[in-house]
């Protein structure tokens, strides 16, 4: 099998999987931090 085809292949599959990627960060997004997910409380009930 010729190596452009399996870079070719190879290629499109990065895409799709960015593309997947992007589209479950863009329906359900992850934060590394509390705040992302609304978790921590607001200025005012810490004072």
């Amino acid at each position: 099998m010729d190596l452009h085809w399996v870079a070719g292949v190879a290629v499109l599959l990065i895409l799709a999987a960015i593309s997947a990627y992007r589209d479950a960060l863009k329906n359900e997004p992850i934060g590394h931090f509390g705040w992302a997910n609304g978790d921590l409380p607001k200025m005012e009930e810490i004072e």
